[in-house]
C-alpha cells in the first residue's frame, strides 16, 4: 500500500449519520461546512475522501465543540481503496501540490475567511496528514493535528523532501500515530529531530491505522482512544487557536 500500513482499516459506511452541516460549492471545489466562529479547522480527510467512515460526523462534534469546520474535497468526488491496483498513480495525481496549493490559496482560504474565519488549525487523517504538514507553512494557521499520519510514505512516493518540508512548518503540531505508522512520526524520528518543542507525539500503539474515523466503536479500546484523540486535539486547538 503507497499510503497505509498493511494492518490500516477499510472503508466504512456512514452508517446512516445524518450531517449536521452542509456542502456548499466554490468553482468546481465542493466544501463540506460547519459550525460558526473565528476560529476553524481546515479538516483533510483520508484516501475515502469526502463522506466515508465518521469523518463528517466528528468534525460536528469539533463545531458541537464551538469551531467552524470547512472540509474541502480536494479529490472532487472520488477515492481509492489503499489495496486497489492504480493506488500508486491515484495518490500521485491527487497529492499534485501545484494543483493543492490553487485549491488552498484561491479558494479555501479565501471562502474560510469569508465565513468569519481569524485564526486556523488543521487537521488531517491519513493522506490528509500531508496537506497538515503544507498547510502549516502559512502563517494563517496556529497549530496542526494529524491522526494516523501518511505524509513519510505519501512525500516518499511523491519523490519530495520530508525533513525541508518539516522544516517549513511554522506552528505546533500534534501527531497521534497507530501502532504500526512511520517510524518518523513517532518519539526520536524525524518529525522530532526537525520540529523539537514544536512537535507534541501521543502514540496509540494498540490501534491500527485509521481508528480515528473508521475503528469499531464497539470496541471498547477502540472507543477508548477515539474519545482520547478527540479530547486531546481540542485541548490542543484550545491552547492554540
Amino acid at each position: 500500500m503507497a499510503c497505509c500500513p498493511k494492518d490500516a482499516l477499510g472503508k466504512l459506511g456512514t452508517g446512516g449519520y445524518v450531517d449536521k452541516g452542509k456542502v456548499e460549492k466554490v468553482d468546481n471545489l465542493e466544501l463540506y461546512v460547519v459550525g460558526t466562529g473565528p476560529k476553524c479547522v481546515i479538516w483533510n480527510y483520508d484516501i475515502f475522501g469526502f463522506d466515508s467512515g465518521r469523518t463528517r460526523q466528528t468534525a460536528d462534534l469539533f463545531a458541537e465543540a464551538g469551531y467552524l469546520v470547512i472540509i474541502p474535497d480536494f479529490y472532487r468526488g472520488t477515492w481509492r481503496d489503499p489495496t486497489a491496483a492504480d493506488v500508486v498513480q491515484f495518490i500521485k495525481d491527487e497529492t499534485n501540490w501545484d494543483k493543492l496549493k490553487k485549491d488552498l490559496e484561491n479558494i479555501v482560504l479565501p471562502f474560510a475567511k469569508s465565513k468569519g474565519a481569524s485564526s486556523l488549525g488543521a487537521l488531517g487523517t491519513c493522506w490528509g496528514s500531508y496537506m497538515v504538514v503544507r498547510e502549516c507553512a502559512y502563517a494563517q494557521f496556529k497549530a496542526g493535528v494529524s491522526w494516523h499520519p501518511s505524509h513519510p510514505p505519501l512525500i516518499g512516493l511523491l519523490g519530495e523532501d520530508e525533513k525541508a518540508m518539516l522544516g517549513s512548518i511554522t506552528c505546533p503540531q500534534l501527531f497521534m500515530p497507530a501502532g504500526a505508522d512511520a517510524e518518523s512520526c513517532k518519539a526520536g524520528g524525524l518529525g522530532e529531530q526537525v520540529l523539537g518543542g514544536k512537535l507534541k507525539i501521543t502514540e496509540f500503539s494498540e490501534m491500527q491505522h485509521g481508528w480515528t474515523v473508521r475503528g469499531d466503536m464497539t470496541d471498547q479500546a477502540v472507543a477508548r482512544d477515539v474519545t482520547k484523540a478527540i479530547q486531546e486535539t481540542l485541548d490542543f486547538f484550545a491552547l492554540h487557536l
